[in-house]
């Protein structure tokens, strides 16, 4: 993607938010200093979402937690869906011409992994503060916002917390909310990430779960009879030793293994999840074609391996022109931050592949995604706030 594409893109963004502040000058003004004197409310609410478990697949205390915050808000027709997503409406359910805001609401930790958060100077710490707790809180309070001020977008905007987005729910979420708002929805943000790019593009991902069986026995007994985990070992230091392109950039991780019984047992079995993505489909093939390959090889009397697909993510990218990535880009602009046009993977994925125009960003600095020692920069939340939210409005319209 050329620098200049993104300079275009953001010279004409700058314009459409330049034209719309203007018209709307004293609405962004009174919008803006509410979000900043309501910092410390954001900050609270961050935690509290932060700290109620969510894993993929068991969101519900969340899902709880979002209609009933929903509610608050001042949105309409709050309902969940069966896989438990939630979404509320400025308008209505079904009015054409929706504008989708979402933020997925389930994290990487499995259950039992202490929530806690803390705050030390200006670092709020704490397992999925940034991914994706500090989104969602903003999605929620945006809508409390324009609540309070009582701005009332022309188009109808769906606030939307959606579930399985991380690990192995691919998308599962974002899809039945897609099924649900059929066509009236035009066009979508995914709320995701941080505040210091616009993803116009969305990654090619294969997942898959890998078994190895084998007979097992005593260590000592029925030493040399072949182990789940030495033949597991094999496939990831074949597989960690395959040369993948950085032009298309690729990457593969394994990032779960587990079996075995006991230190003095030959393993029966061992399972590992595998992450293969790239930013083409055809290099993400070619890198599965290597993959298989390498799990046909592993093969043999007594050593039964299966590779089962979990997880198909399109790749997808929508034009830095369009105006929905221009006026992201032009927003920040106006605003004084810098931004980089990127790939990523999102919820946007799935809907930018159905040519739905679709680009995600976040609204913090942090860093130490997906680890214990996850971090936001909480004097980046106001100005990612209001980038948001500008954004959101120059692309939605205010009525007069």
């Amino acid at each position: 993607m050329s620098e200049n594409s993104q300079a275009r893109s953001e010279a004409n963004g700058e314009n459409h938010v330049a034209e719309f502040a203007g018209k709307h000058g004293a609405l962004l003004t009174r919008l803006f200093e509410k979000i900043d004197q309501s910092r410390d409310g954001l900050i609270e609410r961050i935690r509290e979402i932060a700290e109620i478990p969510a894993p993929t697949f068991n969101e519900k205390k969340r899902t709880e937690y979002i209609k009933e915050a929903f509610a608050g808000s001042g949105l309409n027709d709050i309902h969940s869906l069966s896989k438990g997503s939630v979404l509320g409406y400025t308008q209505a359910r079904g009015v054409k011409d929706t504008l989708l805001l979402a933020a997925h609401i389930d994290h990487v930790f499995p259950h039992g992994t202490d929530l806690t958060t803390r705050i030390e100077k200006d670092i709020l710490y704490g397992p999925g503060t940034g991914d994706n707790a500090t989104n969602v809180a903003a999605i929620v309070e945006m809508a409390r916002l324009f609540r309070e001020l009582s701005i009332f977008p022309v188009r109808n905007i769906a606030f939307c917390g959606t579930v399985c987005e991380e690990g192995n729910g691919n998308l599962a979420g974002i899809s039945e909310v897609l099924d649900s708002l059929g066509e009236s929805l035009s066009a979508m943000i995914a709320v995701d990430g941080g505040a210091s790019t616009v993803a116009n593009r969305s990654l090619a991902i294969r997942r898959y779960v890998l078994r190895v069986r084998c007979p097992g026995g005593h260590s000592w007994g029925q030493f040399g009879t072949p182990s789940a985990v030495h033949e597991m070992a094999r496939i990831i230091t074949a597989l960690a030793a395959l040369e993948v392109p950085s032009e298309p950039r690729t990457s593969y991780n394994v990032g779960t293994i587990r079996g075995g019984t006991s230190v003095n047992a030959i393993a029966q079995s061992c399972e590992a999840e595998i992450d293969l993505r790239s930013l083409e489909r055809e290099s993400l093939e070619a890198l599965e074609q290597s993959f298989l390959r390498i799990v046909q090889a592993a093969r043999k009397e007594d050593v039964d391996v299966v590779a089962e697909l979990i997880g198909d993510r399109p790749a997808a990218v929508i034009a830095p022109e369009h105006p929905l990535v221009s006026t992201a880009l032009g927003a920040a602009q106006q605003l004084g931050l810098e931004v980089k046009l990127a790939a990523s993977s999102t919820d946007a994925a799935l809907p930018l592949s159905r040519a739905i125009p679709s680009i995600s960003f976040g609204i913090y600095h942090g860093g130490r995604c997906h680890t214990l020692e996850e971090f936001v920069k909480l004097s980046s939340l106001t100005t990612g706030m209001k980038w948001l939210a500008l954004t959101v409005l120059a692309i939605a319209g205010v009525e007069d």
